[in-house]
């Protein structure tokens, strides 16, 4: 099989399915989303692009209670991918 994505028309006036390879896991995905899509960019790349955020009660607790607090700030981020929004590690608080 090949290793970009391929398209099966499946009939007139149906949608096109695509499908793709998962470079990490090799399993077969089949999406009605095109390949230019950002979710099946991160698909087709096995990885995303990650963005760290921290919540405003993680950074006060950091201020008020440090070095404790660091903790506390840690466990309320949100790590997520720039590229498709997919929420990789959401943190405890959320």
């Amino acid at each position: 099989m090949q290793a970009g994505p391929s398209y099966v028309p499946v009939g007139h006036g149906s949608p096109t399915v695509y499908h793709y390879i998962n470079p990490i896991t090799q399993e077969h995905v089949a999406s009605l989303l095109p390949p230019d899509h950002p979710e099946m960019i991160c698909l087709q790349s096995g990885q995303h692009v990650r963005e760290t955020n921290f919540g405003v009660l993680g950074i006060l607790a950091a201020v008020i209670w440090f070095p404790l607090g660091i903790g506390l700030c840690l466990l309320d981020r949100r790590v997520k991918c720039k590229r498709c929004g997919h929420v990789i590690d959401g943190g405890i608080c959320n």
